[in-house]
């Protein structure tokens, strides 16, 4: 058995050595004074306190494990939520419908998106698309599109800024559909060329930026 090399403790070392020392002489010293002649309360006492502690500490050494676990649970509550499990990457969990729906931001304003890669462009919804301060009055709606429910008239229109959680990316061309004829805005390969990459595996999507 080796003995502590102290000189090899860092600031940070010495700053947590010092913290639960003070708080160790604290309820040393407090607990007793506070259930002077019960040790019944007083070991109940120290024993919450030190449960208290354990549990404190055991939380903040697994903060990123159970940061993960919340998350996983948020996107099975509210589909759509982009899990950001690394840099510039996120993972979006499939809807019950089969479909992965993503929540989004154009410009700053938030839209959700089914993932399309049959689309050759991002598609917005007239209505999303009026949201996200496109000026409709100036679109030319000349671009015939297929949807679910059939074929209609879109305007090709470009997207200053689409990001989907920590993947920002500009100038993204897209078409605007008429208004009525699509349900949900898409996302389409002109955003998702423009990943790094993108995998779909059993219930999981997942985007890299570049």
């Amino acid at each position: 058995m080796t003995g502590v090399d102290w000189g090899e403790l860092t600031r940070s070392d010495w700053a947590d050595l010092m913290f639960y020392g003070v708080l160790g002489t604290y309820f040393a010293v407090t607990v007793p004074k506070l259930f002077r002649g019960n040790f019944k309360a007083a070991f109940g006492a120290m024993a919450f306190w030190i449960a208290a502690l354990f549990i404190a500490l055991a939380g903040y050494a697994y903060r990123y494990e159970l940061r993960d676990v919340a998350d996983r649970v948020m996107a099975m509550l509210v589909p759509g939520t982009a899990i950001e499990t690394g840099y510039k990457e996120v993972t979006v969990i499939r809807r019950p419908d089969g479909q992965f729906v993503v929540n989004g931001a154009v410009s700053g304003r938030r839209i959700a998106f089914v993932l399309d890669t049959g689309a050759s462009a991002v598609v917005l919804r007239a209505e999303d698309a009026s949201k996200a301060r496109i000026p409709l009055d100036r679109l030319t709606f000349d671009v015939e599109v297929a949807t679910a429910n059939g074929r209609t008239l879109a305007a090709e229109t470009v997207l200053p800024r689409l990001s989907i959680g920590p993947i920002t990316q500009r100038d993204v061309k897209a078409l605007v559909a008429r208004p009525g004829a699509l349900h949900e805005n898409l996302l389409g390969m002109s955003f998702l060329d423009g990943l790094s990459s993108f995998t779909v595996s059993n219930d999981k999507l997942v985007m890299r930026g570049k």
